[in-house]
């Protein structure tokens, strides 16, 4: 059976009933999200679909499973301007009263301490979504518009005054290693 998200629910009773929830969000009812992602423009609205089922594992126990999954307009991490990642995580919580039933539990489920016997599921659907976020979204390699990683290290070792000789070694490091950021300060000291 699938009903509307609501606001608060008791996970005891809806495993016990079996309750399903699926459909869809808007990044308006995820306030969290909503301060992550690039806001939607009338050309791309976000959307979250959800599907959160309330019921006993195999083995008894009291679990949330479903999928959460959006595709966020963020920002990438190469050129500031924004990129579409789609994000998909499964649900897997298996429910407890205490921290102590939380720390026995294997480690193929997480656990989801309620302690005043009620939930909301909406903020469920929000943290899987913020923590399958990847650390730095960013375009596919070469689709920043950039040019590639040799001339950018050209360019910033001629605006740093580091740039390589005519036989293409750098006068400022020894050839072996990456530049020494404190030869500047041998120079100088050799002026005195």
């Amino acid at each position: 059976m699938s009903a509307d998200l609501p606001d608060h629910i008791d996970p005891w009773r809806a495993v016990k009933n079996g309750l399903a929830f699926d459909g869809v969000l808007s990044l308006e009812a995820l306030p969290r999200l909503k301060a992550v992602v690039i806001p939607d423009d009338g050309e791309y609205v976000t959307r979250v679909d959800y599907r959160v089922v309330f019921e006993r594992d195999v083995e008894g126990r009291p679990v949330v499973h479903g999928l959460v999954r959006s595709r966020l307009r963020l920002p990438c991490q190469r050129c500031l301007s924004d990129v579409r990642i789609d994000v998909e995580s499964p649900l897997r919580l298996v429910l407890v009263r205490t921290d102590e039933a939380a720390a026995a539990l294997d480690a193929d489920f997480d656990p989801l301490v309620v302690s005043d016997d009620s939930i909301q599921p909406i903020d469920l659907i929000e943290d899987e979504l913020l923590l399958a976020i990847p650390p730095f979204p960013r375009h596919a390699l070469g689709g920043c518009g950039f040019p590639d990683a040799s001339e950018d290290a050209n360019f910033l070792a001629s605006d740093r005054g580091l740039a390589s000789g005519a036989d293409g070694a750098d006068d400022s490091v020894d050839s072996g290693g990456p530049p020494n950021p404190f030869a500047i300060l041998e120079t100088l000291r050799r002026e005195k």
